[in-house]
């Protein structure tokens, strides 16, 4: 019995949806002012498949809608300039990982329709694809990334 009980907790970090294994880790939601309409959502995403997965998006109570983006750079008169760019997906090769972190790949949670405050969880369906794959995810909310 207690070997059982060691073993489930062992793979608790791994979420099973529709046949796609990935372990999720340190999952967290910027905290923002009332007043900002979007925040982002940031995690370690490990693909322990076999085939390229790409996380194509997301749903969650709290906005209309959840992208995937990027950080982009540019030049601007002899200085750089940061950015975020809408991508359609962000692709796991199998056994890789994705980074999800301030300044660089993330999830963009827009149109927020409440703001939680730090210390809450909120809810997100992290969208992945080939074909219509779903992990349910609980994220902190804090107001800077945890150590």
């Amino acid at each position: 019995m207690i070997k059982t009980l060691i073993a489930l907790l062992m793979l608790a970090p791994i979420l099973f949806a529709d046949g796609l294994p990935v372990k999720i880790e340190k999952p967290w939601l910027q905290a923002v002012p009332s007043v900002a309409s979007d925040t982002a959502a940031f995690m370690k995403i490990q693909n322990l498949s076999q085939a390229s997965i790409k996380l194509v998006g997301g749903v969650t109570d709290i906005a209309t809608h959840v992208e995937p983006m990027i950080t982009t750079t540019q030049n601007n008169e002899g200085g750089k300039m940061l950015g975020m760019e809408s991508v359609p997906a962000l692709e796991i090769p199998p056994g890789g990982t994705l980074v999800l972190k301030p300044g660089g790949k993330h999830l963009m949670v827009m149109g927020l329709k409440s703001h939680p405050k730090e210390g809450d969880r909120v809810k997100i369906v992290l969208l992945f694809s080939p074909g219509n794959q779903k992990v349910d995810v609980e994220l902190a909310v804090l107001k800077q990334e945890p150590k």
